[in-house]
């Protein structure tokens, strides 16, 4: 009895491990590419079939995190680069690294994007990742890079953590699709003139823009956002002081604001669908402050005039100046009322609250100012939900 059960585990052990490897290599390939540099290699030891897989994926993702230290990352990074196969095309590089003091980070980055050129064909590198913690580098630096390994014909994607940008995108990257940013200082040369750093991207469609700031923030627009093609913008926990975002063919937006920024951005955004808003600012005692206040989050509301879907999220510190924990669009009843509704095709409208016991009420002439100009023929929906910072 048991050495049955013992052969019908080794049975069930043995298609399993079939199944998997009998699926066509190029499928296997693109499972493998998920896995970091480190993990690819253990799985040669998985069969005689997987011993050579991992030189045949043509994505390399190298995390220096799972390495116990610089060395040992370092000789890695040589091993993987003059043991895989020549033949082999890269088309994804992530270079993501933890050590705050290592003068041979960029020279390595640049012996792996050299690699990737120097190495097979197949289009060349289409996506580029380089994150870090507390090096100092600057968009100068990759661009050097990127221009010398002769990438510039084909990146489409590229995501960087923790650099200056003290210019614009240049012409190297006239041909990127999609564009990620977190932990990046916006730095223009000149103070007092807005900085578009993304007028020269001309194909971009996609930016995410996580924790990045402006230095020299002044009382007028400092930076704008701008792209021609641009159709998906997420902006979180960035403090960008006053900004404008430009944007003729945008369908979706994702703002959530940064909890000591109380700045609304100015939007031009036309063909706007779907938004998703965090509002969070400190609103004044004084009355004429209070009243501007008002009046710049009516004029922001009015600029995602086309949206079929509008979500918005309240943050917990609006309340706090509220004694009767009063809905804070309740106070500006007196601008809205008289007003036109500027909605016109909004379908759905969502608030969320985040971190409240219970949901707060709400008066008819703030529902009816969303949803009274609004010329869709379909049922509205209107839904207020609880959430927690964890949530989002």
């Amino acid at each position: 009895m048991d050495e049955n059960s013992g052969e019908s585990k080794k049975l069930k052990r043995s298609h399993a491990v079939d199944r998997l490897s009998h699926l066509p290599d190029n499928v296997i390939h693109h499972i493998l590419s998920f896995l970091d540099t480190k993990s690819l290699v253990r799985t040669s030891l998985l069969s005689r079939k997987w011993r050579s897989l991992w030189k045949h994926v043509p994505v390399l993702n190298f995390v220096q995190s799972s390495f116990p230290n610089l060395l040992s990352f370092t000789k890695h990074v040589h091993r993987i680069l003059s043991t895989r196969y020549r033949s082999v095309p890269v088309s994804s590089i992530t270079f993501k690294i933890r050590e705050d003091k290592w003068a041979g980070a960029m020279k390595t980055f640049e012996k792996i994007v050299k690699y990737a050129y120097s190495h097979g064909g197949g289009g060349g590198l289409r996506h580029l990742s380089f994150i870090h913690n507390k090096l100092q580098f600057s968009i100068r630096d990759v661009t050097n890079v990127v221009s010398a390994s002769h990438h510039q014909e084909s990146l489409k994607t590229l995501k960087l953590g923790t650099f200056t940008f003290e210019r614009e995108f240049d012409s190297h990257f006239k041909l990127l699709t999609a564009l990620e940013l977190s932990d990046c200082l916006l730095k223009p040369c000149s103070t007092g003139e807005p900085f578009d750093p993304f007028a020269n991207l001309p194909c971009l469609n996609y930016l995410k823009l996580v924790c990045c700031s402006v230095s020299g923030q002044g009382t007028g627009i400092g930076l704008i956002i701008s792209g021609l093609e641009l159709l998906d913008l997420q902006i979180k926990r960035s403090s960008f002081g006053i900004y404008e975002v430009i944007a003729p063919k945008l369908k979706s937006l994702y703002l959530l604001g940064d909890d000591y920024d109380p700045y609304v951005p100015k939007l031009n955004l036309p063909a706007l669908d779907h938004a998703n808003i965090r509002l969070v600012s400190d609103i004044p005692y004084g009355y004429a402050e209070l009243k501007e206040e008002h009046r710049r989050y009516m004029d922001f509301l009015g600029a995602l005039r086309n949206v079929e879907c509008l979500l918005l999220r309240f943050d917990e510190a609006i309340y706090g100046l509220d004694e009767e924990g009063d809905f804070p669009l309740n106070r500006i009843k007196a601008l809205i009322k008289p007003e036109t509704p500027p909605f016109t095709r909004l379908k759905t409208l969502k608030m969320q609250f985040v971190g409240l016991e219970k949901l707060p009420n709400i008066h008819y002439e703030v529902i009816r100012y969303f949803f009274e100009g609004s010329l869709s023929t379909e049922e509205k929906l209107f839904q207020l939900e609880l959430v927690t910072d964890k949530q989002y």
